[in-house]
């Protein structure tokens, strides 16, 4: 498979060096390939090699050589090559707007040069201080502490912005949702928690010696993540035509028309605590008509945000339900049998 590979690139790379189309013969002596067995063979490989390159989307053109009974094979450039890339000015603010945000200082003169090629150039104007700290992915030092069974500490982000550090005593890792979760004994509350990896803003550090914790016999690293099963309940929503998609994905079924023409969409079994983050992260696009607690979360949720962009304190209808709902967080999952 290598000596295929490195044959089809090196013909590409002739086609395109060469100034002018080849013959096979031509490629014989400059790729040193196809010239193993007998003519036809020699040419078998070719033809194959040759479909294959433009299976791939390499666009060969064979051509009849001048003077010759042979063909003749070419790349144009123009036709292999990918074009340049023109931003519109949205897309340069767009770009500037995301690097900015990771705290990136060294790159305003790659997007100068971008945003000159830009045909409607759209100013933005970002406080000095915008950004995201970025931290490095801590999987491997919590794979570390699993394997090692080594007590670990790290500063970590809950779901409701509190940020505290946290001691555990890490028994296992396990993906769900596209998200990374530890899964161990946390020393300040003595009981089972889940944390999610991209929540830990500092850390983790090991702490004491390794085998200094033996995790529980009867431990379902998952089941602590998704925690214990939870009742649902029926949830209707008025969703925007463009996000229908994301409401029918899971299930839900068209019901009804809104006065503005919005269809309405029932699920017939949804979580209101478990599931409000998913609710909220359609944002405008989603109107909860029911049921009314589940409405209610949800404004709060919309409103603790939009407090905490304006840097006010956090609506008390949200403190209250963010309380409420603590014990039901995967980032505070419990064993079984513990209340």
């Amino acid at each position: 498979m290598a000596e295929k590979v490195e044959r089809l690139v090196n013909l590409t790379i002739a086609l395109l060096e060469s100034p002018g189309a080849m013959s096979l013969e031509d490629l014989r002596r400059r790729t040193r390939y196809y010239t193993e067995g007998s003519a036809d063979s020699s040419r078998r490989m070719f033809e194959r090699d040759k479909d294959e390159l433009r299976r791939l989307g390499v666009p060969i053109e064979t051509v009849a050589l001048p003077y010759s009974d042979e063909l003749g094979y070419t790349i144009r450039r123009r036709s292999y090559e990918l074009p340049d890339v023109e931003l519109t000015g949205e897309e340069v603010a767009a770009l500037a707007l995301a690097v900015r945000l990771t705290g990136a200082h060294d790159t305003p003169l790659a997007l100068a040069k971008l945003a000159a090629r830009a045909p409607d150039p759209v100013p933005i104007d970002l406080p000095g201080d915008t950004r995201v700290e970025v931290s490095p992915d801590p999987i491997d030092a919590v794979a570390d502490a699993v394997v090692g069974r080594t007590t670990v500490t790290f500063t970590y982000r809950a779901a409701d912005g509190t940020v505290a550090t946290r001691t555990v005593d890490p028994y296992g890792v396990v993906q769900r949702r596209a998200a990374w979760y530890l899964v161990g004994r946390d020393h300040t509350r003595d009981a089972l928690r889940a944390f999610r990896l991209d929540r830990m803003t500092d850390g983790p550090v090991p702490v004491g010696d390794p085998g200094a914790f033996d995790p529980p016999d009867d431990l379902d690293v998952a089941a602590a993540v998704s925690g214990p099963a939870l009742p649902g309940v029926e949830v209707t929503l008025a969703v925007a035509p463009e996000a229908r998609w994301a409401v029918e994905v899971r299930g839900g079924r068209e019901t009804g028309r809104t006065h503005g023409g919005w269809p309405v969409l029932t699920l017939e079994e949804l979580h209101p605590v478990r599931d409000r983050a998913w609710v909220l992260g359609l944002g405008p696009s989603v109107e909860v008509v029911g049921p009314e607690q589940l409405r209610a979360d949800v404004r709060a949720g919309l409103e603790a945000v939009l407090a905490a962009h304006r840097g006010d304190p956090a609506p008390r209808a949200a403190q209250t339900d963010t309380a409420r709902t603590d014990a039901a967080r995967t980032d505070t999952a419990q064993p079984e049998g513990r209340p």
